[in-house]
C-alpha cells in the first residue's frame, strides 16, 4: 500500500493557467512511462510521462538527476515530490497545447507496482477553464508570465560610438576575442541606445531557470562583459557576431547575436547597465566559446526585445566563483575556472606557430600565486599578451581561465575570458593584505608533471597523494605493475641514461587533429594521408622513441611521445629530423646533451600482446625537471613522518 497521495488536479491547473511559470510549492506526481534519453541533448536529459492521478503530462528530467535514472531509482511507477519546476506550453495545429513540466528539484519517495488512479490526456475540453483563478496556495507558488511589450522598439541603423578601451591602472576590466578578425565599426555621434522600459515592471524569470523548454520569459540582467564585433569566413559559412555576458542574482548566461542582428543589437548593450530581455532562443552552450558556467546560452533573433531598466540597485555587479590554485589538480583539462591571484613574474613576449595552418600567435607567460601556497603558470595570447603591462605584485581576478595539464597544471586565458586588475571586492583586499604580510616572503609550491587529471592516470598529485604513487624501479618490477587487465599509473624519479635515436620520429599528417602516419609518393614527392584522403607537400614529424631511465634500485625502458619528446630534447621533431639530415654530429650532440638529466616521470603501464607474446609496456605521460628546493622539503617532511 503506497503511503503518498498524488496531487490530483495540479496538472490541470498548470494547463489552465495562462502562460508559462515557475512553481516552487511542492506537489506529488507519479512517473507512468519508461524514462527515455532525450536525443541531441548535452548534457544528457530524460523525458517521461507523469501523472497526478487525474491528468498526465510530458516531463523533462535534467542531467543532475541522471544517477537516479541510471540506477533505476527513478523508473516507471516512481512517485516524485517535485520541489521546483518550470511549466511551459507548446502550441500545436488542431490539437490542444502540449504541456511541458521541466523538473529542477525533486525527491524520490517510493516506487510502487502499478499506476495510481486513472489519468487521461489533456483535451480541448480542458481548455474551457483557461483563466481559472488558482487557489491562494497555488497562486503564491507560481510566477505569472511576463506581459508582452506594448510596442517593438525601433532600432536605429547607425550604432553609437564605442566606449574607449581602458588602460591598466586602477580597477578595470579587459577582454578580447583573438581567434577571429576584429571588424568593430568605428561609430561616431550619439543615439541608438536601448529604449527605456515603459509602464509597470514586468515579472522576471531567474537566469538559473532558463531552459530550451520554456520559451516565454523576461529576464532582468546586468551586462558584465561585451565583446567587440567579430567576423568568420569558412568554406561553408561566413558572418559576424558579438556576445554579452548577462548576470542576475541567480546566475549568469552568455548571449550572442549573429550577422543580421549585429548592427541592430550591438549599440543597445552597454557594460554595467541593466536590461529587460525577452524573446531570445535558449540553446545548449558551446563551452569552447564561453567563459560562463551555464549549460545554456541565448541566441538573439529578430523577435528579441531589449529594454533599458532604470532600477539597477538589486542586480549584482559581477560574479566570480574563485577556486584556490591548490585545487586545480581536481579539474579536467579545459575546465573553466575563476582565480584570484597575485602576479609574481612576467615573461617576455614569445611567438609560436600553429601546426594546423602555420599561423603565428603571440604569447606571454605569467607566474601567479595565491593564499593556498601554490604558484601556477598562466598564459595570455594575442592582443592581450602584447598590451599586458601590469606590474608584479598586483592582484588580478581572472574569469573564465582554462585549465591545462602540460607540465602539471597550467592556466590559459581564452579569447572569451577576461581579467580585472586590483578589483574592488573584499576577497581582493584580503589577498592584498595577506601578500603584504606573509606572501611576499613565502616559497610557493608548483605542480609537478601531470596527465589529463583525475584518478585514472591524472596528475602526479601533491603531498601524501604524490608519495603514495611514487615507485622505485625495483618496485615497478617486483609489484608487476601493469600486468593486470587495466592500465596502472605511477610516478618515478630517475635519470635518463640512454636515448634510442635510430628511429626518433615518424612522418605524420599535418591535418588538424589527425597525427596519422603519412607515406611518401616517390613519383610526385607528396605525402599521402589515407585517413584524411589528402596529400601534403611535407609531413609534420612527431616524436616516438624509447629512453632508458635508472635510479639506485634498477632501470627500465619508457616510451616517449611527441610532447614528452620535445621536453626531453628541447626542440621539435621537425628540427631534429632536419638536423640529422644536414649535420649528423650536431644531431648526436643534441642526443648527448639530453642524457644524464634527472626528471620526475608520470608513467602509464599496460600489458600488450603481440605475436602471442604478452609484455608490459611503460610510457611516459609527462615529465618535469626536479625542483630540488621542493624535493628537499618533501624529503624533510617524509623524515619527520617517521618520528
Amino acid at each position: 500500500v503506497h503511503m503518498v497521495e498524488l496531487s490530483a488536479g495540479e496538472i490541470l491547473r498548470f494547463h489552465q493557467a495562462s502562460g508559462n511559470m515557475t512553481v516552487t510549492t511542492p506537489y506529488f506526481v507519479q512517473v507512468i512511462s519508461p524514462v527515455q534519453l532525450l536525443r541531441n541533448q548535452t548534457p544528457e536529459a530524460y523525458r517521461c510521462m507523469v501523472s497526478d492521478g487525474e491528468k498526465m503530462s510530458l516531463a523533462v528530467i535534467p542531467s543532475k538527476l541522471k544517477p537516479l535514472v541510471a540506477n533505476e531509482t527513478i523508473t516507471r511507477f516512481t512517485i516524485l515530490k517535485v520541489n521546483k519546476c518550470s511549466v511551459s506550453k507548446k502550441a500545436r495545429e488542431n490539437e490542444p497545447p502540449m504541456l511541458f513540466i521541466v523538473i529542477h528539484e525533486a525527491e524520490v519517495l517510493e516506487t510502487v507496482t502499478e499506476r495510481l488512479g486513472n489519468p487521461t490526456k489533456l483535451t480541448d475540453q480542458d481548455d474551457a477553464g483557461a483563466g481559472f483563478e488558482a487557489p491562494m496556495s497555488f497562486a503564491s507558488a507560481v510566477e505569472p508570465p511576463a506581459p508582452q511589450p506594448a510596442y517593438q522598439p525601433q532600432y536605429q541603423q547607425q550604432p553609437p560610438f564605442m566606449q574607449q578601451q581602458s588602460h591598466f591602472g586602477g580597477a578595470q576590466s579587459s577582454s578580447f576575442m583573438s581567434r577571429v578578425d576584429d571588424i568593430s565599426p568605428k561609430y561616431s555621434g550619439m543615439g541608438g541606445s536601448a529604449p527605456v522600459h515603459a509602464g509597470a515592471p514586468p515579472s522576471v524569470h531567474p537566469i538559473a531557470d532558463l531552459n530550451p523548454y520554456h520559451n516565454k520569459w523576461t529576464i532582468r540582467a546586468r551586462v558584465t562583459q561585451k565583446t567587440s564585433i567579430k567576423s568568420w569566413n569558412k568554406p561553408t559559412s561566413q558572418g559576424r557576431l558579438f556576445s554579452v555576458t548577462l548576470l542576475d542574482d541567480s546566475g549568469e548566461i552568455r548571449g550572442t547575436a549573429f550577422t543580421q542582428q549585429v548592427d541592430k543589437l550591438f549599440p543597445l548593450f552597454e557594460p554595467g547597465k541593466v536590461y529587460y530581455i525577452s524573446n531570445a532562443q535558449v540553446r545548449m552552450a558551446k563551452q569552447q566559446f564561453s567563459n560562463v558556467n551555464n549549460q545554456y546560452e541565448l541566441t538573439f533573433d529578430d523577435n528579441t526585445v531589449v529594454e533599458l531598466c532604470l532600477e539597477q540597485a538589486n542586480v549584482p555587479q559581477e560574479h566570480y566563483d574563485f577556486v584556490p590554485l591548490s585545487s586545480l589538480e581536481k579539474f579536467q583539462k579545459n575546465h573553466v575556472v575563476d582565480v584570484l591571484c597575485v602576479l609574481k613574474e612576467v615573461a617576455e613576449l614569445s611567438q609560436i606557430t600553429l601546426r594546423t595552418d602555420d599561423r603565428k600567435m603571440t604569447k606571454r607567460d605569467l607566474v601567479v600565486v595565491d593564499k593556498s601556497g601554490f604558484q601556477v603558470r598562466a598564459s595570455l595570447w594575442g592582443a592581450e599578451a602584447e598590451t599586458f603591462n601590469v606590474p608584479v605584485e598586483h592582484v588580478i581576478a581572472f574569469k573564465g581561465m582554462r585549465v591545462g595539464d602540460f607540465g602539471g597544471r597550467t592556466l590559459s586565458l581564452p579569447s572569451v575570458g577576461s581579467m580585472t586588475v586590483n578589483p574592488d571586492i573584499p576577497e581582493a583586499h584580503a589577498l592584498r593584505g595577506w601578500y603584504d604580510a606573509e606572501g611576499r616572503h613565502m616559497s610557493f609550491q608548483s605542480y609537478r608533471g601531470a596527465g589529463a587529471g583525475g584518478s585514472a592516470g591524472g596528475g602526479m598529485g601533491t603531498g601524501e597523494n604524490f608519495d603514495a604513487q611514487l615507485k622505485t624501479m625495483a618496485q615497478v618490477s617486483a609489484e608487476n605493475i601493469g600486468s593486470g587487465d587495466t592500465a596502472e599509473f605511477f610516478n618515478l624519479k630517475g635519470t635518463i641514461a640512454f636515448i634510442r635515436s635510430n628511429n626518433l620520429a615518424y612522418p605524420s599528417c599535418p591535418g588538424e587533429n589527425c597525427n596519422k602516419k603519412v607515406t611518401e609518393d616517390l613519383s610526385s614527392g607528396q605525402w599521402r594521408c589515407e585517413k584524411c584522403e589528402r596529400s601534403w607537400p611535407a609531413p609534420d614529424y612527431r616524436y616516438i622513441f624509447s629512453i632508458n631511465v635508472s635510479d639506485d634500485t634498477g632501470q627500465t625502458w619508457l616510451q616517449c611521445f611527441n610532447e614528452v619528446g620535445e621536453l626531453v630534447l628541447g626542440t621539435t621533431a621537425n628540427e631534429m629530423i632536419e638536423l640529422q639530415r644536414v649535420n649528423e654530429a650536431a644531431f648526436g650532440q643534441k642526443i648527448a646533451d639530453a642524457t644524464f638529466k634527472e626528471y620526475w616521470f608520470r608513467c602509464k603501464a599496460k600489458s600488450e600482446t603481440y605475436n602471442e607474446a604478452t609484455r608490459v609496456k611503460i610510457s611516459a605521460s609527462s615529465i618535469h625537471p626536479i625542483d630540488y628546493v621542493a624535493e628537499t622539503a618533501r624529503l624533510s617532511r617524509l623524515i619527520d613522518s617517521y618520528n
